[in-house]
Formats: C-alpha cells, sequence, structure tokens
C-alpha cells in the first residue's frame, strides 16, 4: 500500500511519488555525494592534523587512531572529535547538497514522508529512549564492565562530541535509513526487502568482530522497522543518539571502553534494548498515535513547482 495511516505516503517508497523520479536518479546523488564527501572529510582530516601539529603533538596519535579500528578511536579531544564524528556529521550537508543538484525531490523527503523532520516527534522518542535504552545500558555499564577510571575528555574535546555525536547519528539515519532504504525501497517495491539490506550495509560500514557486526546487523534492523511504522528518522535517531552519547561519555570519563571485539552480554544488552524500543514505538503507533500527523504535503508542494518550471520553459520555447 503506499497509503498510509491518514494519507501519509509509505516511507520506503516515497521517492516515487515526486514527478522527477527515475530510477537512475539516486546512483547520480550517490557518485556526486562520494566525490563531495572525499573532499569534505580530507579537509576535516588536515583541519585534524593541524590541530595537532599546532600543539606540538605530531600526527602519530591521529594516524593511529585511524588504522586501529575502535580501540584506538579517539572522541575526546578536539582533533579526534573532528576527525571521528565530523567525517561523518558531514554526511548530512553532503547528501543535502547532491541531492538539489539532481533536484528529483525535496531534501525534506529523506527525513520523512509526513513533511519533513518532526521535533516534537523526536523529542518524544527520545525521552522513550533515555528510558528505555539508556537506563539499561547505564546500568551495564556503571555496574557489570570494567572500569579505567581515566578520564579522555579534554574541554575542547567533550564540548565538540556533545555536539557532533547527535549529527553523526542523524548523518547515518540519513545515509542508511533515508537515502539507501529509500533507494532500495523504491527500487523494488519490498519494504522488507530494503530494511534488511540497508541494515546489512549498515553492520558491513562498522568494523566490530562477529558477534559486534550480528549486533550492529540488529540494531539496523531496528532501526529500520522504526522507520517503517513511523514514516520517519525521527525515532531511529532518537535510539542511536542516545545509545551513542552514552558509549563516548561512558568511554570518555573512564566508566567504560568502546571495543571493535563485542562481548556476549554486550550483545545479549543491545538485543534486549532493541527490541523494549521496537516495542514500545509500535506501541506509540497503535495506541497513541504518536506518527499519524502531517506537518505539510511536500508530494504537491514539489511537484507543483517541477511543472510550473517546465511550464515556463515551453512558454519560453513557444
Amino acid at each position: 500500500m503506499e497509503q498510509i495511516n491518514k494519507n501519509i505516503h509509505a516511507y520506503a517508497t516515497y521517492p516515487r511519488q515526486f514527478s522527477p523520479y527515475k530510477w537512475y536518479k539516486p546512483l547520480l546523488v550517490g557518485l556526486i555525494g562520494i566525490v563531495m564527501y572525499f573532499i569534505a572529510s580530507s579537509i576535516l582530516a588536515l583541519c585534524g592534523y593541524a590541530i595537532n601539529i599546532m600543539k606540538g603533538m605530531g600526527t602519530e596519535a591521529l594516524s593511529g587512531m585511524m588504522s586501529g579500528g575502535y580501540d584506538t578511536m579517539n572522541t575526546y579531544t578536539a582533533a579526534g572529535a573532528i576527525i571521528s564524528l565530523g567525517s561523518i556529521a558531514v554526511i548530512i550537508p553532503v547528501l543535502m547538497l547532491a541531492n538539489r543538484i539532481i533536484n528529483s525531490r525535496p531534501f525534506s523527503s529523506y527525513s520523512s514522508s509526513r513533511g519533513g523532520f518532526d521535533f516534537k516527534i523526536f523529542f518524544k522518542c527520545l525521552l522513550a529512549a533515555v528510558v528505555l535504552v539508556g537506563v539499561p545500558l547505564s546500568i551495564q555499564a556503571l555496574f557489570f564492565d570494567q572500569h579505567s577510571g581515566i578520564v579522555q575528555f579534554t574541554v575542547v574535546g567533550f564540548i565538540l562530541c556533545t555536539i557532533l555525536v547527535p549529527l553523526q547519528c542523524v548523518a547515518e539515519e540519513y545515509f542508511t535509513r533515508g537515502y539507501l532504504l529509500q533507494t532500495f525501497g523504491s527500487w523494488f517495491k519490498i519494504p522488507v526487502l530494503a530494511i534488511i539490506l540497508q541494515a546489512v550495509i549498515f553492520a558491513a560500514l562498522h568494523p566490530y568482530n562477529i558477534i559486534g557486526v550480528i549486533s550492529t546487523l540488529i540494531s539496523g534492523l531496528t532501526f529500520g522497522f522504526c522507520v517503517y511504522i513511523t514514516n520517519g528518522i525521527e525515532a531511529s535517531s532518537a535510539m542511536h543518539i542516545v545509545n551513542n552519547m552514552l558509549a563516548f561519555y561512558f568511554a570518555g570519563f573512564g566508566l567504560g571502553a568502546i571495543h571493535t571485539n563485542v562481548d556476549i552480554p554486550s550483545f545479549i544488552m543491545d538485543i534486549f534494548v532493541c527490541v523494549l524500543y521496537l516495542a514500545f514505538i509500535i506501541f506509540a503507533d497503535k495506541k497513541l498515535g504518536w506518527f499519524n500527523h502531517k506537518k505539510k504535503d511536500d508530494v504537491s508542494e514539489f511537484n507543483a513547482k517541477i511543472e510550473a518550471k517546465r511550464a515556463a520553459k515551453a512558454a519560453k520555447a513557444a
């Protein structure tokens, strides 16, 4: 069905609602985005190296961070946060610009099929994520994980981490659940297949051990089904932010660690919070009606502009 929840278009196939849609246009957005991302991430890497050089710290630590996976990842200093988190957060403006160049649909359509990113939904889901995801993960980290007791954060590093982690999470949602899920959904018109494919790519992009990859795959499926149920990335972004913020904060303050090798207890906890949060999202949809309203009709507005441009071009040619 293309229309669900009071005439809200299905998110997975949403790009097909816009009149300029062609199957190859997401590929063009991706190709342009790759070029722009390489340029932007290279600039951020140079900025990180420049900061360390100006501080007389050299580049060895940053080089090790970039080659050692999560065990050597540094998000606790200014240079480390810019390279580790900034290089992912930059996906948002890159995707926005690449989409603007192709202009086959509005950027707001990546956020939701309800008329863009809805902050009311986001903050309600964020509160739910703090309780259902944040509390169990905090209990595990504080009472069951090993603590080094070493504070790694610098003041600037803490500030940048606080700003960039939410942007990094949302950027991943725009890329995997927005760009990839909607591209696969529009190609195959099978939402479940699109959810699985984006989750596989999401897991493959995380350099964990096999247990960690499976855990990330389950998280990707959870995020994907949240998007499918809510017709937007707000709920998945909320859970993603809570999970990552806690991980980086605990590690930065010596209350935990981020490892490439995920252990069984962490794996079990990840599954538990995913199931718990997804169950709540289903409840919020069916019983609370959180996701049953539109902000605006992106389709009519965008298609009207396209038709007006075509008419003006035809009149000029005549």
